[in-house]
C-alpha cells in the first residue's frame, strides 16, 4: 500500500501520527510532506510556502516524482488546526471553501498516480487550555470544533473519507500534550486509529 500524508507541525515529530501510521501499517509506504505551521489556505506568519493551496502543485509533484509509476492508494489530510488561529478569526467562513479547492486540485493533477487515490480527511484536534490561554489560540477550540461539522460535508460532497479528529475516541487533549496543541506518542497513535480502520475496510 502507498500513502501520502499532508499535514501541519502535527505531523512532522518523531512519533507523529503519519508515522504512527506507518508503524500501524508496516508493509505500507508513506510519504509524509507534512510542515510545521502549515494551513490550508492562509498565508501564515507571512510566509506563503505554509498556505497549501499556494504550494500545493509543487507538492503533488514532489509526491508524484518520489513514487515514480506506483500510485498512491490513499493521500491523507490532517489540517485547519492553524487556520484557526486568532488571527484568522474573521476569516473562517472561507476554510471549509478553501479545503474544497484543495481537495479538487488533488483529484484534478495530472499525475496519474495521484488523482486516483482516496482521499481521507482529518479534522483538526481540539485545543487545549495550555494553547487557549495565549492570545494567537484564543478561541481556537471553537473554530476547530465548527470544522469538525463543516469538514465532513466538504468531504461527503467531494467523495472523500472523512475522520472526525475532534471527537478521536481515547484523545485526552489536556493529557497528551505539553502545550496543548502538538499531540504526544499516544495522542498520535489514537488520532490514527479510525483512519486504520477506514484504510482496512
Amino acid at each position: 500500500m502507498n500513502i501520502l500524508t499532508l499535514g501541519d507541525s502535527n505531523g512532522t515529530f518523531p512519533d507523529s501520527w503519519p508515522k504512527q501510521l506507518q508503524r500501524a501499517l508496516p508493509n505500507a509506504q508513506v510519504y509524509n510532506i507534512s510542515k510545521g505551521g502549515r494551513t490550508i489556505g492562509f498565508v501564515n506568519n507571512g510566509d506563503n510556502n505554509l498556505n497549501s493551496l499556494l504550494v500545493i502543485d509543487e507538492n503533488l509533484r514532489k509526491a508524484a516524482n518520489h513514487t515514480k509509476e506506483r500510485p498512491y492508494d490513499f493521500i491523507v489530510l490532517e489540517l485547519g488546526t492553524n487556520d484557526a488561529k486568532a488571527v484568522f478569526a474573521d476569516r473562517q467562513k472561507k476554510v471549509p471553501g478553501n479545503l474544497e479547492k484543495l481537495i479538487k486540485t488533488i483529484k484534478g493533477s495530472n499525475y496519474p498516480t495521484i488523482s486516483q487515490a482516496k482521499i481521507i480527511i482529518i479534522s483538526p484536534p481540539p485545543y487545549g487550555t495550555k494553547a487557549e490561554v495565549l492570545e494567537k489560540y484564543k478561541g481556537g477550540d471553537k473554530r476547530v470544533k465548527k470544522m469538525s461539522k463543516s469538514f465532513k460535508k466538504v468531504a461527503k460532497r467531494n467523495g472523500c473519507l472523512f475522520v472526525n479528529g475532534y471527537k478521536t475516541p481515547g484523545l485526552n487533549i489536556e493529557a497528551m500534550t505539553e502545550d496543548g496543541l502538538h499531540l504526544d506518542v499516544a495522542g498520535s497513535k489514537h488520532l490514527i486509529e479510525p483512519v486504520v480502520a477506514l484504510i482496512a475496510k
